[in-house]
């Protein structure tokens, strides 16, 4: 069997870890669906009045074609969430215009704007925005802009410039991630949700123990039957329900291979929860290879 995984601690929903976003989406899909894509090709594919697209730092930058293509669904209804803080979506931001933003190492509480509410939220190692253009800021924190809207054509664009508002450990372990989720869930509203997993560093894990797994299983549960029904014709029926039963489960697995939330509930804040909200963030973006003391 052939699998994909991330690499490093990446904000992707395929990354159980800290850093992952498997948990959040995971809740989001009662309600909203999630579908993953790996080409804004196929944004074609999905009404853009009806979806929000979700961009959360890819690993490797978006191109300005790419960047085009996403603004050109946009222009025609979509919603699009850029949640960044590295380099990685330079050319959408040129496109909207921004061409300069700040690195902020730090973890402090910011201020959204949301359906004429103000709600707080964590920001950890984030980027602020000094020119955000024509756009209309909705986050500031550090004495700057960390979030900002823009509409284009029918749609619009809503850049945030931190990726780790509903990353695992930020949800689960802290009590700031009711919070940022709040504020999140406030943007998407109603609609359905699009996942971009493309620009992503992912490895390839080949497994032989997989298929001899399965082929020992086949061969185990074609001779149970004989032990009991000697009529061939029944054997052959078992089987093959058996056969369509792990196809089924297989490919039900591929489709929706939506990660299970790793852990149960929210644990209780501890005494010092920033300064190791701190470090968790900087270790884990030391793991997914992202600077920390970098200026952008």
């Amino acid at each position: 069997m052939i699998a994909r995984e991330v690499i490093g601690d990446s904000p992707s929903i395929y990354n159980n870890g800290p850093g992952g976003v498997s948990y959040f989406f995971t809740v989001m899909m009662y309600r909203h669906s999630p579908i993953v894509i790996m080409n804004f090709d196929d944004l074609h594919q999905y009404t853009p009045w009806i979806h929000v697209l979700f961009i959360i730092s890819p690993d490797k930058p978006i191109s300005i074609d790419d960047a085009r293509k996403v603004l050109e669904w946009v222009r025609n209804g979509g919603e699009v969430i850029v949640m960044d803080e590295t380099n990685s979506t330079e050319a959408l931001l040129k496109l909207l215009g921004v061409n300069k933003s700040v690195f902020a190492g730090r973890v402090v509480m910011g201020i959204c704007r949301v359906d004429d509410r103000a709600v707080p939220v964590l920001f950890d190692v984030f980027k602020v925005f000094p020119e955000p253009g024509n756009a209309r800021p909705i986050c500031w924190a550090g004495n700057g802009v960390v979030a900002f809207e823009e509409k284009i054509g029918r749609g619009e664009v809503i850049v945030i410039g931190d990726s780790s508002l509903v990353i695992n450990y930020i949800v689960i372990d802290t009590r700031y991630g009711v919070l940022d989720t709040y504020f999140i869930k406030r943007l998407v509203g109603n609609k359905e949700i699009l996942i971009y997993e493309g620009n992503r560093a992912y490895r390839m894990i080949y497994s032989i123990k997989g298929v001899m797994t399965i082929n020992t299983i086949m061969a185990m549960v074609s001779g149970f039957p004989g032990l009991f029904f000697g009529h061939q014709g029944l054997l052959k029926i078992i089987s093959l329900m058996i056969l369509w039963m792990i196809t089924t489960g297989f490919v039900s697995m591929y489709l929706f291979s939506f990660p299970r939330a790793p852990y149960p509930k929210l644990k209780k804040p501890t005494r010092h929860e920033a300064l190791i909200t701190r470090k968790e963030i900087q270790r884990g973006l030391k793991d997914w290879g992202v600077e920390t003391s970098k200026k952008k």
